[in-house]
């Protein structure tokens, strides 16, 4: 469902349709709800009319759809699931009537604020932007418990903004039709370098640039300008392209018109300043087309660059001209570049997006009947572990003893353990922490990883991150062991449960803390290897939750050092370094297990690294 279907003048409905597409032609049934013409299989709803606004909507080529509640139910009976693709009034109604209806949903973010607030001249006032976020989240996403989200940068915009939701990050992709061709260029550029960009002529999109960067190269007579899109502004970029010798091309192309003219051009720029991920430039270098980028903060979109010299510094004509001009001077390394983006193109296909969107679904439909089964019998997702916490199957990770004194004693012996650790960490094992401060920003959930090379990793890890209490799977038989149980429990440690279902629960319920904020520890080794200086395989549970819960893994490695001064006679083992590295986030592109593995091989490859690096005395 969504406000605006038929006319493709924004990404979002061009994705729309395109998912439509492919999932109708996998044999699913998809039932359009939308204003418009009506077709087959949609059902068409009135447009909302804004008295006084209503020209400067329809000026941006925006569209808003009036909730007709009879409709809504027709196209929903008998579905399994509902995709709601924007967060307005008429989907606010939608989710409400596929609740009533018993019918799982879920919701996508394709509507950036950063979108709104440049079309009302307001491009730099951050707390409207940051007001946008908080109102889709109050209105509607507070009300979704999964929510698509085309990139890994607005992913984190979100949970940057308190999105509690389950984040699914599946891009776009791009059309089977957009892919290299031989097609002459027209005969009036034949001898021209075409430079493009497509979408929308608004304001954050700034083609102006583009004409602007022109109009300073010193190959400006053979340049040739090419906007497929329109928009508000393509009055005033006529008027700014006039000044060429060379005057840009403007018009609207359908999708097999928009492939061939992709590849009659040279090169592809995209200039916007806010984007949640570009369909057009993924289009573009899956044609071969080399894409020179805006590195704007608020952009997806440079995600896609290969190479510094295809990203130029955001708002800048001056360093657009020079990375133009380089392209334009240097045809051979722009061909072998056109080469790898051809290759980098496979895994954004929208074939392979709406395979993983439909694993999404069944996933959905599947939680939904799981917990329609169970409703009548709240134990039924208990999995009871022996430590003072159990865990809820989908639900919130709780304490089985509420009682207030028993959660201040708790709380202040947990303090007393932590200081006492701290000294003796110190002062025995000469405990000292490199990269800290790579954690001083991290304000979400993360899972931290480290070696296991020492008795009190577990110990030194938890003093290191106080005053944040992180999560700390261990072993089942550490939870055996005399006093160093009740120690694991006071920590914070959870044991990894040992049969499918309860590891099942016991993933859910690590998730779902690790979307609020929580961190949990990991020692992906599993084993423990005291004073092992090298760093062993890696098991794939923690870079699976990383995954599945989208938070970064923070890598930290215990290496050791020589002891010094008065801590060399004593000691004969070496003293403890403990390094912090950088947060890894996961991928943005391919198979769930496609991200886990690259996750884990990334995680693994920068803790080797920091092994390496020689402890400071």
């Amino acid at each position: 469902m969504l406000d605006q279907y038929d006319n493709e003048n924004n990404g979002t409905t061009v994705s729309a349709a395109r998912f439509v597409e492919h999932l109708r032609a996998n044999g699913h049934d998809v039932r359009v709800v939308s204003t418009g013409s009506p077709a087959s299989g949609k059902y068409v709803i009135k447009t909302h009319i804004f008295p006084i606004i209503d020209p400067l909507i329809s000026g941006q080529g925006m569209v808003f759809g009036r909730s007709d509640d009879a409709v809504v139910r027709e196209a929903f009976s008998g579905a399994d699931i509902v995709h709601l693709y924007l967060p307005f009034k008429l989907e606010m109604r939608a989710r409400e009537i596929a609740e009533e209806m018993g019918i799982p949903y879920i919701a996508a973010f394709h509507c950036q604020p950063e979108n709104v607030s440049y079309n009302i001249g307001m491009k730099y006032l951050e707390p409207l932007n940051a007001w946008i976020y908080r109102w889709f989240r109050k209105r509607f996403f507070q009300h979704v418990n999964h929510i698509h989200c085309p990139t890994q940068f607005i992913a984190e915009q979100l949970r940057k903004h308190k999105y509690k939701a389950r984040l699914h990050i599946v891009s776009n992709g791009a059309d089977e039709a957009f892919h290299p061709m031989e097609v002459e260029k027209p005969g009036e550029w034949k001898d021209k370098f075409a430079i493009m960009m497509v979408g929308r002529l608004s304001a954050e999109k700034r083609q102006d640039l583009i004409i602007k960067a022109a109009l300073k190269s010193r190959y400006r007579d053979k340049i040739q300008l090419v906007f497929p899109g329109k928009g508000p502004k393509e009055k005033k970029y006529r008027k700014l392209g006039a000044k060429l010798k060379n005057p840009p091309i403007f018009g609207y192309y359908k999708k097999e018109e928009l492939a061939k003219l992709i590849n009659q051009c040279d090169l592809y720029v995209h200039a916007s300043e806010a984007e949640i991920e570009a369909i057009s430039c993924i289009e573009a270098f899956s044609c071969g087309l080399v894409p020179v980028i805006a590195n704007a903060k608020m952009s997806a979109t440079k995600q896609f660059a290969l190479d510094k010299r295809c990203l130029f510094k955001n708002r800048s004509v001056k360093d657009l001209v020079k990375k133009i001009e380089y392209w334009i001077e240097h045809p051979e390394e722009k061909a072998e570049m056109s080469k790898r983006y051809i290759e980098s193109a496979k895994k954004y296909r929208v074939s392979r997006s709406v395979e993983k969107m439909e694993r999404i679904y069944q996933h959905i439909i599947d939680e939904k009947k799981y917990r329609e089964a169970h409703a009548n019998d709240p134990d039924a997702h208990m999995i009871h572990m022996p430590t003072t916490m159990c865990y809820k199957v989908g639900e919130n990770f709780r304490f089985v003893n509420r009682n207030f004194f028993f959660k201040l004693g708790s709380t202040a012996l947990y303090l007393f353990a932590i200081l006492v650790l701290t000294v003796i960490t110190k002062l025995i094992f000469g405990l000292k922490i490199e990269g800290q401060k790579n954690l001083r920003h991290l304000k979400s959930g993360a899972i931290t990883v480290a070696n296991h090379v020492h008795i009190l990793d577990g110990p030194m890890v938890a003093c290191m991150l106080f005053p944040r209490k992180a999560y700390m799977a261990s072993l089942k038989t550490n939870f055996e062991i005399p006093f160093i149980r009740w120690l694991v429990r006071l920590l914070g440690g959870v044991p990894i449960p040992e049969t499918p279902k309860a590891l099942r629960a016991f993933m859910t319920s690590m998730s779902q803390e690790l979307k609020k904020g929580r961190l949990v520890h990991f020692y992906p080794e599993t084993a423990l290897w005291p004073w092992y200086d090298k760093l062993r395989p890696f098991k794939n549970g923690a870079f699976h939750l990383a995954v599945e819960s989208e938070v970064p893994v923070v890598p930290m490695v215990f290496k050791f050092r020589e002891p010094r001064w008065l801590a060399k006679k004593i000691r004969k083992k070496p003293v403890v370094t403990l390094v912090v590295g950088k947060p890894v986030y996961p991928g943005g592109s391919g198979s769930q297990k496609e991200r886990m593995e690259a996750l884990r091989e990334t995680t693994h490859e920068h803790m080797a690294e920091m092994i390496e690096v020689k402890a400071k005395a």
